[in-house]
C-alpha cells in the first residue's frame, strides 16, 4: 500500500506537482501514464527518494518513506537500464536476495523457473554491461519479483522486450496482484501497460486524475 498526502515539488519558478494525493492499495495494479517530462519519474522519485519533494508526505505500508525501515517494502525498477553493470546477472540476482532477506532456497528456485522463462537461464554468468537492453529489462525485473517486496513501482518495464516478454510480465504481474502486492507501472504509452492495469492515473497541470 502507498500513500500520497498533499505533495508538493517545484523546480525553481517551475511547479511539477501541487497538493497531489492518491492512495494505491494491495491486491491492485496501476498505471501512471504520460508523454515523457510530465512529472512521472518525479512522482516516483518522490515515493522512492524521501528528500526528493519539498511538502507533504509519503508512506509505504504505514511506513514514512523518511525511514530506513521503509526499503524493504518496496522495489523500484528505474526507466534508467544502466545499474550494478560491473556484476554478472547470477550475482547481481543474489544480492538481491539477501538483501531483502528472502529464504535463499525457495528464492534459488523462483530464479531458475524465472531465468527459464525469460530466456536468461545462460547468461546470468555474464556481464551486466555486455547485456543488451532487452537483457537487462529481464534481469532488473527477475530482481523486483525475486525482492518479496510487498510492493513494486516499475518505470517503463516493457522497454526492450519482444512481445512474449510482454505477455510473460504481463502473466507475472496478474500472479503477484492475487498474491497480494500493489504495483504501480510508469509509461508514456497507455497502449503497452493498459491491459495488465485496474486503474490509470494521468498527470496535468500538476494534478493527477483517474483515467
Amino acid at each position: 500500500m502507498i500513500e500520497v498526502n498533499n505533495l508538493f515539488k517545484s523546480y525553481g519558478d517551475k511547479t511539477i506537482f501541487e497538493d497531489v494525493s492518491c492512495s494505491l492499495k494491495n491486491h491492485r495494479i496501476y498505471a501512471l501514464v504520460g508523454i515523457n517530462g510530465i512529472g512521472k519519474s518525479t512522482l516516483l522519485n518522490a515515493i522512492t527518494q524521501p528528500f526528493s519533494f519539498d511538502r507533504g508526505k509519503v508512506s509505504i505500508d504505514g511506513i514514512n518513506n523518511r525511514l530506513f525501515e521503509v526499503k524493504f517494502h518496496f522495489f523500484y525498477v528505474p526507466d534508467s537500464k544502466e545499474m550494478f553493470l560491473n556484476l554478472t546477472g547470477a550475482e547481481y540476482l543474489k544480492f538481491i536476495i539477501q538483501l531483502y532477506r528472502q529464504d535463499e532456497k525457495i528464492a534459488e528456485e523462483k530464479l531458475k523457473r524465472l531465468s527459464v522463462m525469460f530466456k536468461l537461464d545462460r547468461s546470468l554468468n555474464e556481464y551486466i554491461a555486455n547485456y543488451s537492453l532487452g537483457m537487462k529489462q529481464k534481469v532488473y525485473l527477475m530482481a523486483a519479483f525475486l525482492s518479496g517486496a510487498s510492493n513494486l513501482i516499475l518505470d517503463e518495464p516493457f522497454n526492450g522486450l519482444g512481445q512474449d516478454g510482454v505477455e510473460d510480465v504481463h502473466q507475472l504481474l496478474q500472479k503477484l496482484k492475487k498474491e497480494g502486492k500493489c504495483i504501480l507501472l510508469a509509461s508514456h504509452s497507455a497502449t503497452d501497460i493498459s491491459k495488465a492495469c485496474d486503474e490509470v492515473y494521468k498527470i496535468k497541470e500538476g494534478k493527477i486524475y483517474r483515467s
